[in-house]
């Protein structure tokens, strides 16, 4: 009996935590600038918090910024803070003219592996339109948690399309859709967790049962 109140908890408690842990990815937790900022100042880099620690290897990281429809605006490549590994940054190009800008960033969790991508905009001294804000809204949907029974999209973000101008609030008509900038294709993000986080929880699963049904066995030869 002893050996079941012990065996039964850690068993539950491993099924529960483990795979919680296994599903987790480096987030985008806060951003400098905003996503949406309006800035009346050219920002001198971008800084991107995640949620957790994300791992420092050539080709895992990455942030990108380019002008809408135009070229990359950063100076050099992203650099991970060595005392704060889930802060990362990239320098921009001084004196940004007006404009859209699209931030395009990829991680790996240093928890568990996961890669991750994500992507926002900001504007500098410019106030976004009707389908610039559609655009802000299909990169958002770029890493975003997956809601379960969501029909999930595989066109790309930055594919906007070439639909009619949308007409504004004021009844005219705004500017035909701009694409969200492709100057920078953005790795491919996992959709769900990799199979070894399958294989994890199928692992735990089957562990916590062996361990209940043992305790179990154990427990009714003790009784007979």
């Amino acid at each position: 009996m002893r050996l079941i109140r012990f065996a039964v908890p850690i068993a539950v408690a491993m099924a529960m935590v483990l795979p919680s842990v296994a599903f987790a990815h480096a987030r985008l937790k806060s951003s400098t600038p905003t996503a949406g900022a309006i800035l009346q100042a050219s920002p001198a880099q971008v800084e991107i918090i995640f949620s957790e620690d994300i791992r420092k290897v050539a080709g895992d990281y990455s942030i990108q910024v380019a002008r809408d429809r135009g070229a990359s605006v950063t100076t050099g490549p992203a650099v991970i803070d060595d005392t704060n590994r889930s802060r990362m940054t990239v320098q921009l190009q001084p004196n940004l003219g007006p404009g859209r800008y699209v931030v395009n960033w990829h991680n790996v969790s240093d928890a568990d592996g996961d890669p991750l991508d994500g992507a926002f905009s900001f504007y500098i001294r410019t106030q976004p339109n009707t389908v610039d804000l559609a655009n802000d809204a299909q990169l958002a949907q770029i890493g975003a948690p997956e809601t379960p029974g969501a029909a999930t999209s595989t066109a790309p973000a930055s594919a906007a399309g070439t639909s009619a101008p949308a007409t504004s609030a004021a009844g005219t008509a705004a500017p035909a859709a701009r694409p969200a900038a492709t100057a920078v294709a953005a790795p491919a993000s996992s959709s769900g967790s990799s199979n070894t986080t399958v294989y994890v929880i199928i692992g735990v699963l089957a562990a916590a049962a062996i361990a209940a049904a043992g305790a179990w066995w154990i427990f009714a030869r003790r009784s007979a």
